[in-house]
Order: C-alpha cells, then structure tokens, then sequence
C-alpha cells in the first residue's frame, strides 16, 4: 500500500455504458462494506449516480477501431495521463479499472508502480486476438475480474490471477419476462410513432457516435425491405442519451425519410423486450438482449484498414458474447462483408416469422447457468485484494472501516450529550477514555506487527 493511502477512496474508470453499468453495480456492493467509501475516476451517469466523482466525460473515451481511436488520440491521451496524475495524487486503496483495455492497462500499470493494488474488471479478448498482452495484463494488474466462464482457467495456466465473477445482467434481469408489462412501462401504443398493430423491430446501431454513423444507414436500408414484405412492422429504438438521439433521427431522415422510426432515451432493457426482434450492432447489447430473451440479429462493420489488420489476428470465428458463451453460433453474425441490407433484411424476416422456439431455449439455458450475484463477487475479490496489501497487519480495510464507522457514531452521540449533568458528563469521559485505549490499543498492535 502507498504511504498515507485512503482506505475509503476507490478510484474507478469505465469508458462505455456496458462499463458503466458494472461499475455503479460495483460502487453499490462497496458501499455495503464501506459506508464511508468515496468514489473518483471517469464514470458515466449511473456511477456518478452512485457518487463518482468523474473527472472527464465517459464518451470522450468511447471510440472503436483503429482509425477512429486515431483521430481522438491526442484527447484521450490527454485524459489518460490527467487520470494517471489525479489517481496518484489522490492514493485511492485500490484502483478498477472496467473494460477499455487499451486505456486502462496503462493506466493500472502506473499506478501499480506507484504501489496502489490494481483490478481489471472485463477481460480483453485475449483468447481471441493479441494473445501476447497477456504479459501487459500480468504487469498492470494484480487481479483479473472475468465475466466469461473459461476466462478463469485460461488465465490460471498463464499464471494470472483471475477470478470468474459473471455479468452483473445475469442477475439483475428476471428469467422470465412479460412482454406485455415491458410495453406497457414504455407507453409503446401511445408513443410509437405508428400505431402497433403487428410485429415490433427493434433496430439498436449502438452507443457511440461514430458507430451509429457507420451502421445505422446499413439498418435503415435492411428495414426498408423488411416494411416491404411486412406492410404493418413498427421500428423501435433505444439510445443512452438525448445527443445520440437526435443524431439517429438525423441520420434516419437523410437515408429513409420514407420509414418511422420511434426512438426512447434509456428504458433499453424495457424497448427490446417490446420488440418481436431485434437488429443490433455487436457489443455487450448482445449478452443483454439475450438475457431478455428476444430473438436478434448481430451485426457489425469496421473501416477496411481495421478489417484488414483484425483478420491477421483474430483466432476466433464467432463475436458476439451469446455465441462466445455457448461456444457455437446460436445467434447469426453479419460481420464486415456480410453486413449488407439484403443480408440483415432476409434474417430479420426470418426472426419476425417464426415463433423462434429454440432459440428463446437457449437464451433461457444460458442465463440460468450465468446467474449469481456478480456484483458481490467482484466486491468479494476487490476486498481480498485490497487486504492482501494490508498483509503485514491483522488490521484490514474493512476492520479499518468498521473502527472509524464505530468513532464517528461514539462522537455524535458525546456532542448531542455536551449539556449533561456533571455526573453524565464524567461518564462520557469514562467511556470516551475506554474508547480511546481501545483504539490505542488496536493501533499498537498494527505497530507491533
């Protein structure tokens, strides 16, 4: 542990909202642990929600693929090295550092230099690609939090320390779902911009601008031809926010004026589970809307440069995180090449006619075998890490955590009691005293040792 380490500041940085969503998980079981826990970093609306104190704005960091991180490199490293700084500075007891591999390795590298115990929480695809970061990852953290089950063994025999928490998602989202109630919380038969009288396509582009930009044209025109065989299809979508949102309904007007499009800030879990079928972009909305159980599509295109690069190196033929999982394709990808509108429109009609039995099956299966409570899990994991750097003491964070918890109650009760009785307030000297040889003595044994 750093000299003078904060034993109740966490410092967190996800860049993305799947990250997003982990960390305020996360933040919130700590908080049970550690009431007096404080929170700084990069965090997007639900961390901040939880008390993240966020020093940069989470979408700045939300860029994919290597021509697009290139023309936002001198902001995030810019952003990258104040991180670095604000986190020594601040000698948090622990750093997390969710997802955004390439950020926050670096990151976790020098401020494990600086003595603060590290935590990766999602691991890279290592498995998949780039297998020899393996070594990056042994150098900036001292703990792995992995959300796929085979990530903790390929791990162990590469001498990494990694523990196997699962997504958050698998617990918090129910097995059974009512698509009727889903409807009804999103106001659907009010709100679309058509009246619903048939199937509901959701068209779900993505999370980051510069995604949406490239896919979302692609699904316009794969929906135009879905509308022509399904005269009464209602199109629903769902954004994080109000700026992206108004980027897909200006995007939607210049490529299919033609077509409604109904588009919901938020509410994401309650508009796919509204939906008879799903189009979206390859990402962590994969794993949730299958959690969901509707039926979808996965689909996905880089730049040509990026393409070119990532086929030298990928070692896996699948990509979605559903199809990862069950570790064959219970999901058709349109990836690259593939990803054209006749392609998409031709499994879309395929998804919206059929009842989509066995398929919804194995949705079910797979989340019944992921559920458990991740966010403690990786609480779990955090709190052991942390008391690992405490090894030369029988005193833990947590121990720490209770004693001043106990003090700041003590002293609020003494300061309500300051206009007692003589004999009162001897007896709060008396117990004042006790408590200050219990500490001393809590404290000398931590010398000792």
């Amino acid at each position: 542990m750093p000299i003078n380490a904060n034993p109740h500041l966490y410092a967190l940085i996800a860049g993305e909202p799947s990250g997003d969503t982990l960390g305020a998980g996360l933040m919130m079981a700590i908080k049970r642990r550690d009431p007096l826990a404080k929170f700084i970093g990069i965090g997007g609306p639900k961390m901040i929600h939880q008390g993240m104190d966020s020093s940069a704005q989470m979408e700045d960091l939300a860029v994919m693929g290597l021509t697009e991180v290139l023309l936002k490199l001198p902001k995030i490293l810019k952003i990258r090295k104040r991180a670095v700084k604000n986190i020594v500075e601040a000698k948090p007891c622990v750093f997390i550092g969710i997802d955004l591999p390439d950020f926050n390795l670096y990151v976790e590298q020098k401020v494990k230099q600086a003595g603060i115990p590290t935590v990766h929480y999602v691991s890279p695809s290592v498995w998949a690609w780039r297998e020899k970061r393996v070594e990056k990852i042994k150098a900036a953290c001292d703990e792995m939090l992995a959300l796929l089950p085979f990530e903790k063994s390929w791990y162990a025999h590469r001498n990494v320390r990694c523990t196997y928490v699962g997504h958050t998602l698998a617990n918090s989202i129910p097995v059974d779902i009512s698509q009727a109630q889903c409807r009804e919380r999103i106001n659907l038969y009010e709100s679309s911009v058509e009246p619903v009288r048939a199937k509901v396509m959701g068209i779900l582009p993505g999370s980051r601008k510069g995604v949406i930009t490239r896919m979302l044209p692609v699904y316009a025109h794969a929906a135009r031809l879905v509308k022509r065989k399904l005269k009464d299809i209602v199109f629903i979508c769902t954004v994080p926010n109000d700026d992206l949102a108004n980027l897909v309904k200006d995007l939607w007007l210049d490529v299919a004026p033609d077509l409604s499009l109904t588009v919901y800030v938020g509410s994401t879990q309650d508009v796919i589970a509204s939906c008879d079928a799903v189009l979206l972009t390859c990402g962590t909305i994969a794993l949730e809307t299958m959690l969901l159980k509707t039926p979808f599509a996965v689909a996905y295109k880089v730049s040509p440069i990026s393409a070119f690069i990532a086929r030298r190196l990928l070692k896996v033929n699948v990509y979605s995180l559903p199809n990862l999982i069950a570790g064959r394709k219970i999901v058709k990808e349109f990836i690259q090449e593939e990803c054209t509108s006749t392609n998409l429109a031709d499994e879309m009609l395929m998804l919206l006619n059929y009842d989509n039995i066995l398929m919804k099956k194995e949705f079910s299966d797979i989340h019944k075998s992921m559920r458990c409570n991740s966010d403690e899990l990786a609480c779990d994991a955090v709190f052991k890490l942390i008391n690992r750097h405490y090894d030369n003491s029988e005193t833990t964070l947590e121990s720490v955590a209770e004693i001043e918890s106990d003090n700041l109650e003590k002293e609020e009760s003494q300061e309500s009691q300051s206009e007692a009785s003589v004999t009162d307030t001897a007896a709060n000297d008396t117990e004042a005293n006790k408590l200050q040889e219990s500490t001393d003595t809590q404290e000398n044994k931590s010398e000792d040792k």
